[in-house]
């Protein structure tokens, strides 16, 4: 979903009215010289403590984006925008029963809206309730089957099922319909190598190198990969790109050490 920003609006709402309440100079009429005019002041919209809790947010300022949100909402309790924001926030803060409460009303309030299942299926996968966040992505392919994000939360939860099949499957979907997914083929060269399919994952890892010749960490799994087909050559290779990117991997240093110790035998 995405949602656009006003927060810089609303700051500046309140510091007109600030500035009218300080500032305002009424006319004195002779006649009259105890009555003044007032201006009347205008409160903050839902739709302004919204915005304002995306720049909390942006901020890093999460529980003031929680109290701008929650206003929001009180305010207006039909404002998708300020539930799926809440909901975000939460997740920030490792609150997930609170987060999956407010992504579940974003769905309530538009069950028509795919990205909604895919937000909830999302927080149920953070929370290990596996199955809960595949039925969420589930309803979110029903509304639209070509969602990348969708096909690749279902991955993740079938990977860590153990049901490989059904997570390579699931990947390969998501890749299919986003080729330049690098997680998802980072997911899928895991799986692979967990079930010891190696050129397979070989040729996960290196369409990622591919497209994004500095992660470090694709390069580190080429290296695993060629280590465990006994290639050292390659593997000193990778390992010593994944350093080149990374210095500072203790692990990728470790496993360097052991493809070098191989070869020399």
């Amino acid at each position: 979903m995405k949602l656009k920003i006003y927060g810089c609006l609303f700051l500046a709402v309140l510091g007109c009215v600030s500035g009218c309440q300080s500032n305002e100079r009424t006319p004195v009429e002779k006649k009259s010289a105890s009555v003044t005019s007032t201006k009347p002041t205008t409160s903050p919209s839902a739709e302004d403590y919204n915005n304002s809790g995306t720049v909390y947010q942006r901020a890093g300022r999460l529980q003031e984006a929680v109290s701008a949100y929650q206003q929001a909402i009180a305010l207006k309790p039909t404002l998708v925008e300020a539930h799926h924001n809440l909901g975000t926030v939460y997740v920030m803060q490792g609150k997930l029963i609170e987060a999956i409460a407010a992504y579940k009303r974003v769905a309530q309030l538009r069950p028509d809206m795919a990205e909604a299942y895919v937000d909830l299926g999302r927080a149920y996968g953070f929370a290990g309730q596996l199955d809960e966040a595949i039925a969420e992505y589930q309803k979110a392919l029903t509304r639209d089957d070509t969602l990348p994000h969708a096909h690749y939360g279902i991955g993740v939860a079938y990977r860590h099922k153990g049901v490989f099949p059904e997570a390579i499957t699931a990947f390969e979907k998501a890749i299919g319909f986003q080729p330049d997914f690098p997680e998802a083929l980072m997911q899928l060269g895991y799986v692979y190598r967990d079930t010891e399919q190696f050129t397979e994952a070989l040729e996960a890892f290196t369409t990622i190198t591919q497209i994004y010749p500095k992660s470090a960490q694709a390069y580190h799994e080429l290296g695993v990969c060629h280590t465990n087909q006994g290639t050292y050559p390659e593997a000193i290779k990778a390992f010593e790109r994944a350093l080149q990117l990374s210095p500072d991997s203790a692990e990728t240093r470790n496993m360097l050490r052991v493809a070098q110790a191989r070869i020399s035998r």
